[in-house]
């Protein structure tokens, strides 16, 4: 698959679904990739040997759930797998990558994201400036297991945009996607970066909605103060909940 049709696939998807503005601004497009495309990427999707757990790779506390795994796009772990699979991500790597996919989705939430900026706390113009950003992307795969859970969050402050690939294989797993919440009152500043845990996320909001875990689909959001989103506990007999992260961050250039 030449990896410019697909890239074009890939923005035509996004660009045509619809904007959806609560409970905070956000898509969900289908058929993301093309089938064959999608079909290959499972096919290629590594063994959970080769994923590490995510309280392992120092991105997250240690109060994480132990029950998401990772595999990141880094070299070395890209040349651990078999050449066909090496082949297929460094594609995949490049189309994710790629500055037109990223102008594109920023285009979509420019109004956000631009509003986002003007209204910056102190603590973000300390960690990321005022503007003139640097521009920082990370992309991994996920297995998520039986007993893992995540509480209402917005995310980190240096997080810009989110895209939450949703890869299973069929629809049986559609009810373990990502829940959509909306505070019930006013969320502390200090608190809007903060993993908020189960009963705190059951006390202080009300979940709006999930997002189905349907094969080839991927949820896209621009982080904001109240961007709240999890998941609630997937309970789905050992069966594994693969997904594919990409985001965007921001931080200071380099003078």
């Amino acid at each position: 698959m030449d990896k410019e049709i697909e890239q074009e696939h890939i923005i035509n998807r996004i660009n045509s679904s619809e904007l959806i503005q609560e409970p905070f601004v956000h898509k969900l497009v289908k058929d993301v990739f093309s089938n064959n495309y999608y079909q290959d990427l499972l096919k290629y999707l590594p063994n959970k040997g080769q994923y590490i757990p995510i309280t392992e790779t120092g991105s997250v506390s240690k109060n994480y759930s132990s029950e998401r795994y990772v595999f990141n796009f880094t070299r070395e772990n890209l040349n651990k797998l078999s050449k066909e699979q090496n082949d297929f991500f460094k594609n995949l790597k490049d189309i994710l990558f790629s500055g037109k996919l990223f102008h594109s989705a920023t285009k979509m939430f420019e109004n956000v994201i631009k509003n986002r900026i003007k209204h910056f706390s102190e603590k973000e113009i300390k960690m990321m400036g005022a503007g003139d950003f640097a521009i920082q992307i990370r992309t991994m795969l996920v297995k998520d297991y039986t007993k893992y859970r995540l509480g209402a969050h917005t995310d980190v402050e240096r997080k810009l945009l989110s895209f939450l690939f949703y890869l299973p294989k069929n629809d049986e797993l559609k009810n373990v996607g990502t829940s959509l919440y909306r505070a019930n009152g006013r969320i502390d500043d200090k608190d809007l970066s903060k993993h908020f845990s189960v009963q705190e996320t059951e006390e202080k909001f009300t979940k709006v909605k999930t997002c189905l875990f349907l094969p080839n689909s991927v949820f896209i959001f621009p982080r904001t103060t109240n961007s709240f989103h999890g998941v609630e506990e997937v309970n789905i007999e050992q069966k594994e909940r693969n997904l594919l992260l990409l985001n965007y961050y921001l931080a200071k250039k380099l003078k």
